[in-house]
C-alpha cells in the first residue's frame, strides 16, 4: 500500500448537514504511513483493523470546530459528520496528512 504523502488531503466535505441527512459517513481509508497527525456538528473518528468493520474498543475523541490532530490508532479509518441539533446553514470538514 502506498505510503500517505505528508499534505496530502484525506477527505473533504462542504455540504450543510441536516438531522435528517446524518450521519455522514465516509468510506474507509488505509492509514499505511499515516503518522500521529455548527447547531451541533460533531465530526468523529472511528477506527477498524480490517477496513470494513468498526472496532469499538479503541475510541477517538470528537473533532470539534477548530483544527486538531488526531493520533491514528488503526490500521483504517473512517470519518462521521452527525448534525445532532437545528440543520446546518454550512459544514465544512477536510481532514488531511499532517505536512
Amino acid at each position: 500500500m502506498p505510503v500517505t504523502a505528508p499534505g496530502w488531503k484525506v477527505w473533504e466535505y462542504i455540504t450543510p448537514v441536516t438531522v435528517a441527512g446524518s450521519p455522514v459517513v465516509s468510506g474507509w481509508f488505509d492509514t499505511s504511513g499515516y503518522t500521529n497527525p455548527t447547531g451541533t456538528t460533531t465530526l468523529t473518528v472511528e477506527g477498524s483493523f480490517d477496513g470494513s468493520t468498526q472496532e469499538t474498543d479503541i475510541v477517538y475523541a470528537a473533532v470539534g470546530a477548530t483544527p486538531a490532530t488526531v493520533a491514528v490508532l488503526h490500521p483504517y479509518i473512517r470519518f462521521r459528520l452527525v448534525q445532532a441539533t437545528a440543520d446546518a446553514t454550512r459544514t465544512k470538514a477536510c481532514v488531511q496528512a499532517r505536512a
